[in-house]
Order: C-alpha cells, then sequence, then structure tokens
C-alpha cells in the first residue's frame, strides 16, 4: 500500500495538530520493521509520542511496542544529527508525496525530508539545505542526492488537488485527451480518486476531454470541489474497506461508486493506518526474519540425518568386527573363516594383503595368524566405538540447537499477530514515587532535571520539600499536615533514593517549607543544575535506614510496580519483593524482582508482569546494587 497525496496531506494537518503547544523533543531513534524507523518524541510531563517513517510508504504516528532491530546502517546517523532537537512543524509540498519534519538542534535548524515515491529515501538537510546524510544515494537527470550536495525537490509533476480552482477547467473541452489522464497529468490524484469522482458523475474515464457537455464540466467541478473539501476539513474520519480481518484499502471517501469492496466508516485516520500498516509490516518481519531461521532448522535436520545414518552404519560395522574377531580366535586359519563369510582379500603387492571390510588402509602381511588377525579386528572395532560415541554427542548438541531454533519460531508464531500497545505512562511515574500508608501520593525527581521540574512544577505553597544531606539526592514533596507517619516514609524514599544506596550507609535527611527553597544563587555565586538554596530553619531527621520495597500494584485502573518505603508498599501491593543496598547488579536484581513477583501473583496478573520488560523494572530500582531480603 502506498498513501497518496492528498492521504499524507491529512496525516500531516493531523500530527501538527498533535504538536500543538507541546514542547516535543527527538528522544530517540530505531530501526524497526526492517525497513522503518521509529522517532521517539519526548514532553515533560506528558506521555511520549511515536511517528513511524517507512520510505516506501509513508508517516503515521504509531501506538504499538514494536521490537527494535539492531541499530546499525543509517538509524546511528540519523541519530548523530538529531538527537535531542526540538521537533518544530510537520510540513508537505503542495501535491508531493513528501513529508518534512523541522527540528531545532543545538547546531542549528535540521530537516528531515521524507520521500515516499519510487523506492523512497529520508534525507537530513540543514538551514541551507545542504545534504548531512541520506538514506540512498540518487543520480538523476534533474536532481543528485548525496552527503554534501544541495538539496532539490523533484520536478513538480502535476499541482496540488487542494488549490484546484473553478477556472482550472475553462479550457478543458479544447484538449482531445482522454478525461482520466487529463485529471491524472493535471493533478496530483491517485487513481481510485480519478475513478471515483468519474464513477460519481457517470462519465466514461476514456471519454475524450473535448467531448465533455458542459454540463458534465459542471459535474466535474462540482465532485473535485467535495473532494477538496474532505482533504481541508477537520474530520478526521476515514473509509476503510475490509477483508475479514485484514484491511484492503483506507480512503478518505467513499469509494462505493468504483469499487466492488464495501467500505466502511471510521472515525480516525490515524488509527487505521496504524492498524493496517504497522500490524502488516510487522507480520511482514517475522516471516522474513523466519527465513534464515528455517533455512538453518533444514540444515540442522540434514546434519541429524547425516549423524544418524553414520552412526548406524559404525555401530552395525563395530558388531560384524567383533563377530568376526571372535570366530577368528578360534580358527588355525583366517582364509578358511574370509572365505566362508565370501570377505574380499586383495593381493596388493609381494606377500601383502588388504582386506576392505577390516580396514581399507591397513597393510597385512599374508603370513598373519588367524589369532593376530582377530586382534586387528578387536582394535578396529574399538576404533569404531569410541567414534559412535563422538557421533551420539554431536548428534545431541544438534538436537538440542534444534529445539532451541523450533521454541524461537514458535514465540515468534505465537507474537506475530499479538504486538502489543504501548502502555501510557501515569504523568507521576516520569518520577520516583510511591503512595503513603495514609494515600498520600509523594513524588520525587529522578534526575536534576526532574529534580528541577518537581519543585518549579508541582511544589505548592505549604508543601513539605525533603533532601539528602548529601550530593546526589533528589527532591521529594508532600502537602504540609501530614502525619508523622508519612513525614518518616518520605524521609526513607528520599535517603533511600540517594546517592547514599551507593555507598551503604545510612544519611541524614531534612525538610523545610516549599516557601524556604530559593531557585536563584545569590549576587555571584552559582548552583549545579538540579540545586536550590535553602533558607531558614530545616527539620532534620538522624541517620535514616536505606531500605525500600517493590510490589506489583493496581494504581489509577493500572498494574504498574511500585517502590517505596516497605510498609507504604506492602499495604498497596499484591506481591512485593524487599531489598537493601548490595552488591548485586541492578539488571541481575531486576530480573530476580520480576520473577519472584510474578510467582506470588495470579495467574492472569502474572502474564501482565510478565510482559512488562525489565526495563520497567530497572526504573523503578535505586541508584547501585542491591541485595533481596527474604520476607
Amino acid at each position: 500500500m502506498e498513501l497518496s497525496s492528498i492521504e499524507l496531506f491529512k496525516i500531516i494537518s493531523v500530527l501538527n495538530k498533535e504538536i500543538e503547544s507541546d514542547n516535543l523533543y527527538l528522544n530517540n531513534i530505531y530501526q524497526v520493521m526492517n525497513d522503518s524507523y521509529l522517532f521517539r518524541l519526548h514532553q515533560v510531563g506528558k506521555s511520549k509520542k511515536y511517528v513511524m517513517v517507512n520510505p516506501k510508504i509513508g508517516i503515521w504516528e504509531s501506538k504499538y511496542d514494536i521490537e527494535k532491530d539492531e541499530s546499525t546502517g543509517y538509524v546511528t546517523s540519523l541519530r548523530r544529527n538529531l538527537l535531542r532537537a526540538r521537533l518544530i512543524k510537520f510540513e508537505q509540498p503542495p501535491g508531493e508525496r513528501i513529508c518534512i519534519m523541522h527540528f531545532e538542534t543545538k547546531k542549528g535548524k535540521r530537516k528531515v525530508i521524507c520521500e515516499f515515491f519510487r523506492e523512497g529515501n529520508i534525507i537530513v538537510v540543514d538551514e541551507n539545505n545542504k545534504i548531512l546524510s541520506c538514506l540512498r544515494k540518487l543520480k538523476v537527470r534533474h536532481r543528485e542526492i548525496f552527503p554534501g550536495s544541495t538539496y532539490e525537490f523533484p520536478p513538480l509533476r502535476a499541482a496540488s488537488i487542494e488549490n484546484f480552482q473553478k477556472e482550472d477547467l475553462e479550457k478543458i473541452h479544447e484538449n482531445d485527451l482522454e478525461i482520466a489522464k487529463w485529471i491524472g497529468r493535471n493533478y496530483s490524484l491517485s487513481k481510485k480518486y480519478i475513478e471515483e469522482i468519474l464513477e460519481r458523475i457517470n462519465i466514461d474515464k476514456e471519454k475524450e476531454c473535448n467531448k465533455l457537455s458542459s454540463n458534465e464540466i459542471k459535474k466535474l467541478e462540482n465532485e473535485i470541489l467535495e473532494l477538496v473539501k474532505v482533504v481541508k476539513s477537520h474530520d478526521l474520519g476515514v473509509w476503510i474497506a475490509k477483508d475479514e480481518n485484514l484491511i484492503e484499502d483506507i480512503s478518505l471517501i467513499n469509494l462505493e461508486h468504483s469499487k466492488k469492496s464495501e467500505y466502511h466508516k471510521s472515525d480516525s485516520l490515524m488509527d487505521e493506518l496504524d492498524n493496517y500498516i504497522t500490524l502488516n509490516l510487522s507480520k511482514n518481519q517475522t516471516v522474513t526474519k523466519q527465513e534464515p531461521i528455517n533455512k538453518k532448522i533444514i540444515e540442522l535436520e540434514k546434519s541429524i540425518k547425516l549423524q544418524e545414518d553414520a552412526y548406524k552404519k559404525n555401530k552395525n560395522k563395530a558388531v560384524e568386527l567383533r563377530d568376526l574377531a571372535v570366530e577368528l580366535s578360534k580358527a588355525n586359519s583366517y582364509n578358511e573363516i574370509l572365505e566362508g563369510r565370501e570377505i574380499e582379500i586383495i593381493k596388493h603387492r609381494h606377500n601383502i594383503i588388504k582386506i576392505p571390510f577390516i580396514d581399507s588402509e591397513i597393510e597385512i602381511d599374508k603370513e598373519i595368524s588367524a589369532i593376530k588377525l582377530s586382534s586387528l579386528c578387536f582394535d578396529h572395532a574399538k576404533k569404531l566405538e569410541r567414534k559412535i560415541g563422538s557421533i551420539e554427542i554431536a548428534s545431541l548438541k544438534l538436537k538440542s540447537d534444534l529445539d532451541k531454533i523450533r521454541n524461537k519460531v514458535n514465540k515468534q508464531e505465537e507474537s506475530k499477530s499479538s504486538i502489543k500497545i504501548k502502555e501510557e505512562i501515569l504523568w507521576f511515574e516520569k518520577f520516583r514515587w510511591f503512595v503513603s500508608l495514609e494515600g498520600d501520593l509523594v513524588i520525587g525527581g529522578r534526575d536534576s532535571q526532574s529534580n528541577v521540574n518537581i519543585i518549579k512544577k508541582y511544589a505548592k505553597q505549604n508543601d513539605l520539600v525533603f533532601h539528602s544531606e548529601i550530593v546526589g539526592s533528589p527532591f521529594f514533596i508532600i502537602k504540609d499536615g501530614v502525619s508523622d507517619t508519612t513525614i518518616t516514609e518520605t524521609a526513607t524514599a528520599t535517603a533511600s533514593f540517594s546517592r547514599a544506596w551507593k555507598s551503604q550507609s545510612s544519611v541524614d535527611v531534612y525538610y523545610v517549607k516549599y516557601e524556604q527553597v530559593k531557585k536563584g544563587a545569590p549576587s555571584g555565586m552559582s548552583m549545579p543544575k538540579g540545586s536550590f538554596m535553602i533558607e531558614g530553619k530545616k527539620t532534620i531527621l538522624k541517620k535514616v535506614k536505606l531500605e525500600l520495597a517493590i510490589g506489583a500494584v493496581m494504581h489509577n485502573g493500572k498494574h504498574t510496580i511500585m517502590s517505596g518505603p516497605i510498609d507504604a508498599v506492602m499495604r498497596r501491593s499484591l506481591s512485593h519483593v524487599i531489598i537493601r543496598p548490595g552488591k548485586r547488579k541492578a539488571s541481575d536484581i531486576a530480573k530476580l524482582i520480576k520473577n519472584k513477583l510474578i510467582l506470588k501473583l495470579d495467574s492472569d496478573i502474572s502474564e501482565i508482569y510478565k510482559g512488562k520488560s525489565i526495563d520497567e523494572y530497572l526504573r523503578v530500582l535505586p541508584p547501585g546494587g542491591a541485595e533481596i531480603v527474604d520476607n
């Protein structure tokens, strides 16, 4: 499926409406689903937005949690030029299947030009349109695309349908071109819309323009104006045609006259695009990823078959050699035994023979005794049996590898149709947080920037502000008038999420009124980012113990992970784990916590927490190593 210029016009209108009044920053870029690029946009205090770009299809906003590919190739160049840039707007050159993403970076303005025709391209240019990077280099008659050159748009082949005027049809009767071709050459409009317009007014698409009546030209004018009205409207609805559960086509108008499929109205263009394109790309990616795996499975199956055949052949030969050895050990001459068994004896040279049945390479004295030949058979049988042991070990390893790969394929099959929708992050989950025993939501800083946000945006008159007596501490805030229990809990959280956790020693914590926190340094002094001046008396809590609990909780209708003071977490959690400072790496502790929480949950809820990434568990841990306390 390809998006037409008018569908792209609508998408860009929706995207620009989505970013109105928001300060969106480019947090990261990922390559996903082979040829697509996911732009993760961050806005302080709000959920992240995800914009998907596929050079062969188009651009849309996605709600799905998509598996990221390895960060190689062009995505590294995009990151180098754009990370932490502020998104300004989306733009479409009139009538073009092109979207321009405008960014503001520390090095100046940057534009990401996404071309959705031919093989597609993603080009980064500076404010002078100098190309900084491109997905694909291009050299054709009318333009060149490569780093260092100046970007130029492709020659405009047709006018944008959004700019249609009644006067455009005044001289149509002077043209002998077929009407469908005339519309296609003069306006950037896809075939399906041209055919629908002509079917609605009963004009044969092959009818020549100079044979159109005045009435037909008037009807054509009205239909085009109706389409333009739809394109420019604020209606975000879309018409879709489905084949069972698969979407066949997406259109801005009902194509009931020109298509056999039945179209139904949907309220959201962006959702339908996301459902149709993202899910289909995800399925295609799974198939593509399985191709080398399936090839590996075939290779392993062949290797296992060869090993099994070799095992049987060598085992049978070893048995036959042992039987022959026993017979030879009882005989006076080897000739009668070999002749009786019809075993070939080859005269190699003077007094030297070879017996291929025993070993085709060994040269044997013609006068060898039967007992010595028996010993030779026993030795060769033992050699084959040792070989059989090696074959058996190799075969078991191959079968183990095959089972692992088949399990991987089965997991991919299970996930192929179950791509997850991203969970909305609640506003307070961007900070350190917990709900106290008495039900108060307590929030704290996660880093210097969130410390600033906590004080400047969330702290209010008469709030209590907590901080540890150590460099590298979060600010926590609670409402004045809370109980001593909540004050103690907040002090524990402030200490435990500070740098004191790394040193594994208790720390003093103080709290003051919000009015005592001064946002600017005194004249002639400077303060590090995230720091504030405190004026007046501090209330100090001495040697606050470092301990936390991590729990699976339901809060605000969402199953989430809460970390905080032990009693507060235990009160609200479905299952919990207690931790203290230790030497185990955070990543290892996060895995252990995930497993322990899941084991204590009912099956339905445990599936929810199984589905959460390790990053979500890591996010709630304090800075530094930890140990789990058996509870």
